[in-house]
């Protein structure tokens, strides 16, 4: 399976997709969050058996997810990202049911970045106490008391 053979797969079942792959060696797949959780079972049914990263992000405007698969049989890698406009309660559908590695990765995005994953099984913080208020990672976050300014 190439490139190509992803982006038309995907193409005849979803719209709204973005593809970039000029930039980077992965070929990049960016979706809305009401694709979010049937593109990227359309990507396990493809073989991408493996997550191995999700990170969350913050792009000033938006909060999202960024996520790295790899099809073990192959080596093929593909990343996907989903973008949240809604800074006040961003929130995606849980992977946990297809990739049981984002079980993890879930709970330490919610936790640092406030982004909830409906459905997920135990979605509380993982890293910070529970007292704890705000999300660090975010670039709008400000705590005086645990900030180093210089």
């Amino acid at each position: 399976m190439t490139n190509t053979d992803i982006i038309k797969a995907l193409e005849k079942q979803f719209q709204n997709l973005e593809f970039d792959e000029e930039t980077t060696a992965f070929l990049n797949i960016t979706v809305s969050p009401e694709n979010y959780l049937d593109v990227m079972t359309a990507l396990r049914q493809m073989d991408f058996d493996y997550l191995f990263s999700m990170t969350g992000m913050d792009w000033g405007a938006e909060l999202g997810v960024t996520n790295h698969l790899e099809n073990t049989k192959t080596g093929m890698m593909v990343v996907v990202k989903v973008k949240l406009s809604n800074r006040e309660n961003p929130e995606v559908p849980t992977l946990e049911n297809i990739w049981k590695t984002a079980h993890l990765h879930e709970r330490e995005i919610f936790d640092l970045f406030g982004i909830n994953f409906k459905g997920h099984s135990v979605m509380k913080r993982l890293l910070l106490t529970e007292d704890w208020e705000g999300y660090p990672m975010r670039k709008d976050w400000q705590d005086e008391t645990k900030m180093i300014i210089r």
